[in-house]
């Protein structure tokens, strides 16, 4: 059932719980009755709770021959390993290409063999595989490499490398199109031959997959002893972790098992590289998803798109505590000026925005905007603008053309990936791709109209006419009193958290507002403290300042009452934990349809 429009103009949609389901899961775990609403309009039974809150990676990892071109990719791994050959790992700019090569590398080097890592630059070499990187990695010693989270449609330099005598393999996730590149072997869970079932993987799942079959095969033939022990691939986990929330892929099967036994493995602080980051970056608490996605992630990236995009993997597979440092304070002042170079490019693509308010599919262009930048740019305009958006940088070719290359961000139902490739297949991008919810492409700019036509028909079939309608999903009700401490103890267990599992939504049915105030150096924030029947609780809205959300709460004040949708966290501070309710929409008091009410 829908709610009328909120202050910021979004709709409220119940999410349908029956309540002898909750009841249920209450009885057999113990946990608040609100999270049990959560949980059984997310079709978990009480059956099955146990296994959710407890996901093992033995019940849910598949046999590795499960994947397309996995025997055949383990086959020459296998060889290179009695043959001691070096190996080359061709990976991406990103945390997922960075963490994939470090599980690759790490694995490699337990074996005895030399690894060569080559990292491109973003803007000197682009995205994905290019044939100097490959012959520079050739003429190291590297008569195999691997291209992992990139190369699935690279067919020009991968077929070049091959007829300079190098061997190739492929893994990667991104979506594969109907020809696969000239590879030895390609192992892809998004690829035409594979079933799909495990096409939510990032690249670093589907190397741990790889390594996985490799190590089992060299365990079959006999090659690890009480004196050559067989490298401790769990110890790689934490690096799956990292990649498989940063990298947003959904949070379901597998990739719940990866995040929560990763997040133990690096809770135990062994990486030097990933413990450097955390205290650099002061995060004053255990790793979790939002440290992940929020902390450590960004940090990571901050290299490949301003800086020197080969930190990221050398500080995943550092041993030493003085080079870890040492780079983690590098990417941790690169993140600070990627901030401020974002927030401008943000800031001009929203104003050119504002003039196609008609348009679904949203398409920002500038000349010498910061390429590395203009993912996150696309992310903020979609979440602005409540639209999937694209904000391209333009520069200048040695031809003379106006070469644009870009970075998209959709929602549901409107699956960008497909689209790019679409739009690629059809000779408007020079190239292109991506998932879902995330893709790149590169198109001269004499096509943006062309282009952007095509994407604007594919959103309209997807949304309709009307294009999208913000809805904000409220997944319980909740009183005051009840945010508390022993409600986030059982949110970690019911976690992790994010793509595909959003953070669950409570609403605050009937609150009045105390105690408020303006935070943050530039006063964009608000702080406050709920009260109803059931008690209190402190809560706060980020950037908010100037929207309708901050000018309804402010309204408030006067004590009337309100329905708040938000999430509940901890606030940590000065050694101090307290639980704190972060407000994302607010609306004058309407009850809020009785959860389970159309299971009566």
């Amino acid at each position: 059932m829908t709610v009328e429009r909120s202050a910021s103009g979004a709709l409220w949609e119940t999410v349908p719980a029956d309540p002898r389901i909750a009841m249920g899961i209450v009885e057999e775990t113990g946990m608040p009755i609100a999270l049990a609403l959560v949980l059984a309009g997310r079709g978990i039974t009480r059956d099955d709770v146990g296994s959710w809150l407890d996901p093992k990676i033995r019940d849910l990892m598949p046999d590795p021959s499960v994947f397309t071109g996995m025997q055949a990719m383990v086959d020459r791994l296998a060889r290179a390993v009695h043959a001691k050959e070096k190996i080359g790992i061709f990976g991406d700019y990103d945390v997922d290409g960075a963490s994939s090569a470090a599980v690759l590398a790490l694995t490699f080097r337990s074996l005895g063999l030399e690894v060569g890592i080559h990292i491109p630059d973003r803007f000197a070499e682009g995205y994905g595989p290019n044939l100097p990187a490959l012959l520079e990695l050739k003429k190291q010693g590297c008569g195999l490499i691997i291209t992992v989270d990139c190369g699935i449609t690279a067919h020009a330099p991968i077929a070049a490398a091959g007829e300079a005598g190098i061997d190739v393999l492929i893994i990667d996730h991104h979506i594969a199109g109907p020809e696969l590149p000239a590879a030895l072997a390609v192992v892809n869970p998004n690829r035409l031959e594979d079933s799909g079932a495990y096409g939510y993987l990032c690249a670093a799942g589907v190397a741990f997959m790889v390594m996985a079959g490799l190590l089992r095969r060299l365990r079959q033939e006999g090659m690890f002893t009480q004196d050559r022990p067989e490298p401790a691939l769990m110890n790689c986990l934490d690096l799956v972790a990292l990649a498989t929330i940063a990298d947003v892929v959904p949070l379901r099967g597998l990739n719940r098992a990866f995040v929560r036994s990763g997040l133990k493995v690096m809770a135990g602080r062994e990486r030097p590289g990933l413990v450097a980051l955390a205290d650099t970056a002061r995060m004053d608490g255990p790793p979790d998803a939002h440290a992940l996605g929020f902390i450590l992630g960004p940090r990571i990236n901050a290299g490949g798109r301003i800086g020197d995009s080969s930190l990221g993997v050398s500080l995943l597979t550092t041993m030493s505590e003085d080079e870890a440092l040492m780079i983690a304070q590098q990417l941790d002042q690169l993140n600070e000026r990627r901030r401020d170079i974002e927030k401008d490019v943000t800031a001009a693509a929203a104003a050119m925005l504002v003039k196609q308010e008609d348009d679904i599919f949203l398409l920002a262009h500038g000349e010498g905007w910061n390429q590395g930048v203009v993912g996150i740019s696309a992310g903020r305009i979609r979440e602005m603008f409540g639209r999937p958006a694209a904000v391209v940088s333009v520069t200048k070719g040695a031809d003379g053309r106006r070469i644009g290359k870009a970075s998209a961000r959709s929602m549901a139902p409107f699956r960008l990936g497909a689209a790019i490739m679409a739009a690629t297949q059809k000779g408007l991008l020079i190239a292109g791709g991506g998932h879902d919810m995330a893709a790149g492409f590169t198109l001269d700019m004499e096509m943006l109209e062309p282009f952007h036509e095509f994407m604007e028909q594919r959103a309209k079939a997807d949304f309709g006419k009307d294009g999208p309608v913000v809805a904000h999903c409220v997944d319980a009700p909740i009183g005051a009193g009840h945010c508390s401490l022993e409600l986030l103890d059982w949110l970690d267990q019911a976690g992790p958290f994010g793509s595909g599992f959003p953070e669950p939504r409570f609403c605050l049915d009937h609150v009045t507002i105390e105690g408020f105030r303006t935070m943050g150096r530039d006063k964009s924030h608000l702080a406050m403290r709920l009260k109803d029947g059931a008690g209190q609780v402190d809560a706060v809205a980020f950037r908010v300042a100037g929207t309708p959300l901050a000018a309804g709460l402010l309204a408030a004040t006067d004590g009337r009452p309100m329905q708040v949708l938000g999430r509940v966290s901890r606030n940590r501070y000065q050694g101090q934990v307290k639980v704190q309710f972060i407000i994302e929409d607010a609306r004058e008091y309407r009850p809020v349809p009785a959860m389970g009410a159309n299971h009566e």
